[in-house]
Parts: structure tokens; sequence; C-alpha cells
């Protein structure tokens, strides 16, 4: 027996060094293809001719983070909200178990991706200029430095809890779950974030974004504390 369970534990911990080994060359690989497609558009005849046919301009980089940034927040709040439904139970009858889970952790890592994107964006922006050390210490950027400085804390922590998701045997199921109530920090910096920083906040359809998730995910917080006490699904 005590065989079988040391072979699985080195199977599990196998399992989570592939995972966390793609994940990292899979980020890295995206961030040098970004810059590559950047650069080629911008310092090639041959890109600056694509760039123009595709009607590629200054402010496409502008649009394209102001578009990624939306997609990355209703993904988080998506995420946040398929994981207090989780929490309360309201999916156990209707979705098995494991395809809840891998949903969760699915959105979780789309609004990781989308929240790359956005911010890296901001490397060809045309109107403020971006360093990588803009983009990943809080506080020093040339536009609005504190409001996005929440935002890339916030992005760090969001990282943080859906990369817990590979390590969940290894952190213990109680510790795992005090860790994942750093989401509910993730939510709200990224919401601060969205309504201080972005330049589309003053948008009926944002203010309704902001609201509607904010409302859903106060209003599951407090069914989860007042009725939902049972274990989340594993």
């Amino acid at each position: 027996m005590t065989t079988i369970t040391n072979t699985n534990n080195r199977k599990d911990y196998l399992d989570t060094a592939v995972t966390l080994t793609l994940s990292l060359i899979l980020g890295v690989l995206g961030g040098l293809i970004l810059l590559a497609t950047g650069w080629l558009l911008t310092s090639t005849p041959a890109g600056l001719a694509l760039a123009q046919a595709l009607a590629i301009t200054e402010k496409t980089p502008w649009y394209f983070t102001r578009s990624a940034g939306t997609v990355a927040y209703l993904l988080l709040a998506s995420s946040t909200i398929w994981g207090l439904l989780l929490s309360t139970k309201l999916l156990k009858d209707h979705i098995p178990a494991a395809l809840s889970l891998a949903m969760h952790n699915i959105l979780s890592w789309l609004a990781v991706v989308l929240t790359s994107l956005h911010a890296l964006a901001l490397l060809w922006d045309s109107y403020y200029s971006y360093s990588l050390a803009d983009l990943t210490v809080p506080f020093i950027g040339p536009y609005k430095p504190g409001w996005v400085g929440l935002g890339i804390i916030g992005f760090y922590l969001m990282f943080l809890t859906t990369l817990s998701f590979n390590f969940r045997k290894q952190i213990g199921q109680k510790r795992w779950r005090q860790l994942h109530y750093l989401t509910f920090g993730v939510y709200l910096l990224a919401t601060v974030h969205g309504v201080t920083a972005g330049t589309d906040s003053g948008n009926l359809g944002m203010q309704l974004l902001y609201w509607g998730s904010g409302l859903l995910v106060l209003f599951l917080t407090n069914f989860r504390l007042l009725v939902g006490k049972g274990k989340p699904a594993s």
C-alpha cells in the first residue's frame, strides 16, 4: 500500500511539473511571438505593407488593449461567479463535479491570457511610451500609475490562484481553499482598476458589466455565508 501511495505521489508531482513547464514555455513563446509580430509590422517594409493592407494604424494597439481588457474582465467575473456557484453547490445536481472544476480552471486561465495580451499590447501604444518594467512593476507606469499598479498586483494574484489548481493535492484541500479566497481580492482589484483606469468605464455597457457582476458576486457570497456552507466539489 505504501509503495502504491508513493508511486501515485511521484506521478502527481511529475504531472504537475510537466503542466507547469508547459505553461511557462507557452507563456514565454506567446510573448516572443507577440513581440516578433509587432517588430515585423513596424520595422520591415513587408510588415508595413501588410499592416497597411490590414488597416492596422498607430491606434490599433490602443483599441486592442481596451478590447482585450474588457474580455479579460468578463472572463474573470465569470470565473469568480462560477467558483461561487461551485462552493454553494448550486451546480452539484446539474453538472458533474469534474466538469465544473475544469470549467472554472479554463475560465481562470483564459482570463490570465487575455490580461497578459491586454498589458503587452501597450508596448506598441503610440500615445504613452510603455516598457516591460512599466507593465510588470506596480506604480511606475506613465498612465495613472496608482490605479494601473493595482491592476498589476491583481494580475499576479490571479496568476497565483490560477496556478494553484495544478497543486491542489500537494497544497492540501484546506490550504488550497484558504489560498483561493484571494480570488475575491483579485476581482476587487480588477474592478477598481477597470473603473479608475479604463477609458471605457463611463460607457453604459461597462457600467452594467461592473454593477451586474459585482452585485451577483455580492449576492452569491452572502448566499454562501448564510446558506451554502457545504464543502465544494472535489
